[in-house]
């Protein structure tokens, strides 16, 4: 992880601004702090490219076994990709996670995101469909969004052939992987039992007092999550998740919200957790101290390890 972080730096902060790490974030997390994601239109195309030739260690091995898969395209007739990992330790009819990663919706999964696919694999013994969704910035407005709705159909219809048990499924989603998993349940007649969100994506209006706090924090902070609504959005109308009624809530499955400390996304993510509750939605919310977005890319952290158990016991309660 110390070399990832290292190549990320070494191609991520020539091309951004380089991120304010005057706020308390844990030690754990100094080298993470000096990535900013750029975000810029002309460096999308290096970043992604950056990213689709680091190894991903998506190999099989004696725990897991690791398929890459092509689905088609309900909206347009195009084919993107998904990873199947299965353990090879659990019988099936096994429990099963759809993976929806984070990046801004502009950015392809980073290494960690591959790191977090496997463990939850290996961790709760279940089937894990990590989405390779197509982005936002090259694509027509809600592109990203059909694809992880159909990836989620595509996971249900083929439950018999994966050993998946329908009865035990969640959605599991990061950052912007976060808004398409709400987005995902929202739109399904099947839902999952479980919804996992770690410091997500919630409201467009960008309209909390953390998101006008913090427009200088590492790795993510107000004006990027500005440009990426813009990409997004396309100019299309979108309703905040914050603005969704109790009936709507109500009918949310279990729910996981994972927030961090200083990051502009923080309040939204505490906020959509009181609204759950409120609308009678069981809710575990953990609200991380001395933690930035993208804190669990640092996997040697302490912070980060106890989150990830933390995580995959909860997705392993059945």
């Amino acid at each position: 992880m110390r070399r990832l972080i290292g190549l990320l730096l070494l191609i991520f902060v020539p091309l951004a601004t380089m991120a304010q790490t005057d706020y308390p974030i844990h030690d754990d997390f100094s080298r993470a702090c000096r990535i900013t994601a750029p975000i810029g239109r002309g460096m999308l195309g290096i970043g992604n490219a950056f990213l689709k030739a680091m190894p991903k260690g998506m190999r099989s091995d004696s725990e897991l076994e690791i398929n890459k898969i092509k689905i088609t395209s309900t909206a347009d007739g195009e084919v993107f990709g998904a990873w199947v990992i299965t353990p090879r330790s659990v019988d099936a009819p096994r429990p099963a996670i759809l993976l929806l990663h984070g990046g801004g919706f502009v950015f392809k999964g980073a290494p960690y995101h591959y790191d977090l696919a496997k463990e939850y694999a290996r961790r709760t013994g279940s089937v894990v469909v990590m989405v390779d969704y197509r982005t936002a910035h090259n694509n027509p407005y809600g592109t990203s969004l059909n694809d992880c709705l159909d990836a989620w159909q595509w996971m249900i219809a083929k439950a018999q052939n994966l050993g998946i048990d329908t009865a035990r499924t969640a959605i599991v989603g990061d950052s912007a992987g976060g808004f398409l998993a709400i987005k995902t349940v929202v739109a399904s007649a099947f839902r999952p039992a479980k919804l996992m969100l770690i410091y997500p994506v919630v409201d467009c209006s960008m309209r909390t007092e953390s998101m006008a706090k913090f427009c200088d924090t590492p790795v993510w902070n107000s004006e990027l999550n500005r440009k990426m609504w813009e990409y997004y959005l396309q100019g299309a109308e979108e309703k905040s998740l914050l603005d969704l009624d109790n009936s709507e809530l109500g009918e949310m499955p279990t729910t996981y919200i994972e927030t961090a400390e200083f990051d502009c996304l923080r309040d939204e993510g505490n906020e959509l957790a009181r609204m759950l509750e409120s609308a009678g939605v069981a809710i575990t919310h953990i609200a991380t101290k001395g933690t930035m977005h993208g804190f669990d890319m640092a996997q040697r952290s302490e912070i980060t390890q106890r989150q990830i158990s933390e995580r995959c016991k909860w997705l392993a309660e059945w």
